[in-house]
């Protein structure tokens, strides 16, 4: 009887034991499962990348416009806008400056445009100065103007094309009238 028994257990447990095959088989569709698996999980992310990374893309795109635009807007706001200061013969005269730029579009190279109101009728010089950094003079020009009371317009001066007109930091505006 124990023979059988030791049969019988030999049997039984031969039966519940996989073979090396077997095992290697099983290890194999596990290993598949989980390629399978992760496969799977890398394509749904990547679907997801693809719709939400579009709009990402576009609100990035769309930043990165605004950030060049800024720049390039700063750029010409620095090289053509200019600090304007007013000599007090230029109230006395019934004038003032308003705005002014340099290089504007339409003008000729070495040239600061100023925006000039006559409250009072005018007809004389006006002379503008130019400074750098450090308050040196460094370029001076002066325009005949004739205007009616009431009026405003954009006076053009023409530097010698030798002044540093892009370091020059301020500028000064004088009226001097005809005698």
């Amino acid at each position: 009887m124990r023979l059988s028994l030791l049969i019988l257990a030999v049997v039984a447990s031969s039966c519940f034991c996989k073979s090396r095959e077997e095992k290697l088989k099983d290890a194999e569709d596990e290993g598949n499962l989980l390629v399978a698996t992760k496969a799977k999980l890398l394509k749904g992310a990547a679907e997801a990348v693809k719709k939400e990374g579009k709009e990402a893309a576009e609100t990035l795109a769309e930043g990165t416009g605004e950030v060049v635009k800024g720049i390039g807007t700063g750029i010409e706001k620095g090289f053509k806008e200019v600090k304007l200061g007013s000599n007090e013969t230029l109230a006395a005269a019934g004038l003032s400056a308003t705005r002014a730029t340099r290089g504007e579009d339409g003008t000729a190279a070495h040239t600061v445009t100023v925006y000039v109101t006559f409250e009072k009728a005018w007809n004389g010089a006006l002379e503008l100065r130019a400074f750098d950094g450090e308050d040196r003079e460094v370029g001076r020009v002066k325009v005949d103007v004739e205007e009616k009371s009431s009026n405003a317009r954009y006076v053009d001066f023409v530097f010698d094309p030798r002044t540093p007109l892009l370091t020059a930091g301020k500028f000064e505006i004088r009226a001097t009238p005809k005698s």
